[in-house]
């Protein structure tokens, strides 16, 4: 699928939507199959198509591993044209973060599916753990999805018994991000550290606003997040101190427009 145009990324995504969509006689049906591979809402591919919306990271994840037909992201990188592997490699902070690491879909699926996976998964992220908090935290069925995760090559035992970051890792999607950052904020989130200056933040605005209004949150909070990630570029940013943090902006409304 690479190409030798200079194309933006828009462009590329038109053409290459549009190349799927040249198998079916019917394009509704064409874009209908898109939809339910990629899970991309079918309004979505339309406004991708007609070039009114600009791919996120998670979006373009979605899409040319559909179109590409691959779950190995890795392999999807080498893959995908010029213009979107540049999106990627530039808003994906696990990209930045991992380097060389190797991101699979089918682990995704596995951290959707199971509250111990995803747990065992961040901390394996951020701290080493050994069998007795695993045994003392899920009991014997924490034990199972360990040894999962050990045959996934999720984590790794260390030389001292504890277990950590294996060479196998997730993508986050928008799914996941909402998955495990319910899972972390319930079991993680302290109330009562608000009373201790600098110890933790938390932040609840609900209102109604203009349009415009809400695109400059948005756009607030993801350059914050950004700069989060920068941050982590400096080595003598990295410590001994496990964090998380999960943000969330969206309108009050249930289904999606």
């Amino acid at each position: 699928m690479e190409t030798t145009k200079c194309m933006s990324l828009q462009d590329q995504v038109c053409e290459d939507i549009g190349i799927f969509l040249k198998r079916y006689k019917d394009p509704r049906k064409g874009i209908n199959i898109l939809s339910s591979r990629s899970n991309i809402h079918v309004k979505t591919l339309k406004r991708l198509s007609d070039k009114e919306h600009n791919p996120g990271y998670q979006t373009l994840y979605k899409l040319y591993s559909s179109l590409l037909e691959t779950n190995d992201f890795n392999q999807l990188l080498g893959t995908v044209p010029r213009a979107v592997r540049e999106k990627l490699e530039k808003k994906d902070p696990q990209l930045k973060t991992s380097p060389l690491h190797r991101f699979n879909l089918n682990i995704e699926k596995e951290l959707l599916k199971d509250r111990c996976f995803a747990e065992l998964y961040v901390l394996a992220e951020t701290k080493t753990f050994d069998l007795g908090f695993v045994k003392s935290r899920f009991g014997d069925y924490g034990i199972e999805i360990l040894q999962k995760m050990l045959l996934l090559k999720v984590v790794r035992q260390l030389g001292n018994g504890n277990y950590g970051l294996g060479e196998n890792r997730s993508p986050f999607s928008a799914e996941s991000i909402k998955s495990v950052g319910i899972i972390l904020s319930e079991r993680y989130s302290k109330p009562e550290r608000t009373d201790e200056n600098g110890a933790n933040y938390m932040g609840l605005i609900f209102e109604s606003v203009s349009e415009s209004t809400y695109r400059k949150w948005i756009e607030i909070e993801e350059r914050a997040f950004q700069e989060r990630i920068a941050l982590l570029q400096n080595p003598t940013s990295r410590g001994g101190l496990p964090v998380f943090m999960f943000s969330v902006i969206d309108t009050l409304m249930e289904k999606a427009k």
